[in-house]
């Protein structure tokens, strides 16, 4: 089976969303692959973008091969899975994309696992998205979309892949018998069973969510309430990185309900739904919400005082 037929059966929404930007000639200047077998999807897209043969990649030219070894000269290539995607790779990309093409066609650069990248870096790509330039195109993938500054996911044609494992762990989930809340944070956050496993019917994954419900009513009516509150409950007794990590990427969930609720979409946390109703916000300060969230979250990786780290968040959001 050929790669564009495999694409056809296994990816779908993926097959159709690429074949209809190309057919139409209105092509995305940068793409964001969301997923964990996400890099053959992306290289694909570098490979339609400079192969001869057809609407979409034959996958089988000397053009297309030289993708997928990435020695075609007007590739610049990154995963920061390998190492940590820093502003100066974003720099290089300016300085490199801004001289002539040297093979005369498009000029890619491939970001894998851009979630690891420095806020710094993330930031200088926002900037270099802002102001596209004609024939350069960005393909960007990553496996857990929250960690994605929202001002960069809007800026880039998001795709979703794999949407039946995840219907499948949902799936999996529901056979546990467990609140429909567990079932739909689980299943946004890890990618398994097996991860989520650990944390069904847990103490510690119930005490987040509660925290999670209090943060946001404390930060919207309570204010006063909120540095005390999260101090004596969550960090009293939580201090370990790992966990404040969880903690972090479950606030994000329940920070863009705020925007699921305005629009009647499915909410991951449906048991909070008369609290998220209750709050007025403009979409603009729920994203600078979301981007301090996602910023305190990159600097749990540095050698930063925990402690100091979510008093700095919590007075800044």
């Amino acid at each position: 089976m050929n790669l564009k037929n495999q694409f056809q059966l296994e990816q779908p929404i993926f097959y159709k969303i690429l074949s209809n930007c190309f057919e139409s000639k209105r092509i995305p200047h940068a793409f964001l692959l969301v997923g964990e077998n996400s890099s053959m999807a992306a290289h694909y897209i570098a490979k339609s973008l400079i192969c001869e043969s057809g609407t979409l990649a034959c996958d089988e030219c000397n053009e297309c091969h030289r993708i997928d070894n990435h020695n075609y000269a007007d590739l610049i290539y990154a995963n920061g899975n390998e190492e940590t995607i820093k502003k100066g790779k974003i720099e290089y990309i300016q300085e490199q994309f801004s001289k002539s093409s040297l093979e005369g066609k498009a000029k890619i650069y491939l970001l894998e696992n851009i979630e690891n990248s420095t806020s710094e870096a993330m930031n200088s790509l926002l900037k270099v998205l802002e102001e596209p330039i004609s024939g350069v195109y960005a393909i960007f993938t990553c496996q857990n979309i929250n960690r994605v500054l929202p001002t960069i996911q809007s800026r880039c044609q998001v795709i979703q892949l794999l949407p039946s494992s995840k219907k499948i762990l949902i799936e999996k989930l529901k056979e546990k018998d467990i609140l429909k809340d567990d079932i739909y944070v689980l299943s946004e956050i890890f990618s398994s069973y097996e991860e989520c496993e650990k944390y069904i019917d847990t103490e510690l994954f119930d005490d987040l969510k509660l925290e999670v419900y209090h943060f946001i009513e404390d930060l919207y009516f309570h204010r006063e309430n909120l540095v005390i509150n999260v101090e004596t409950h969550l960090l009293k007794k939580y201090k370990e990185k790992e966990n404040i990590r969880l903690f972090l990427n479950m606030l994000v969930l329940g920070l863009k309900d705020l925007f699921h609720v305005k629009q009647n979409m499915d909410l991951v946390y449906p048991s909070f739904k008369s609290l998220f109703e209750k709050i007025s916000d403009t979409e603009e300060n729920i994203i600078k919400r979301i981007e301090l969230v996602l910023n305190t979250e990159y600097l749990l990786e540095t050698n930063a005082n925990v402690l100091l780290l979510m008093d700095s968040m919590m007075y800044r959001i």
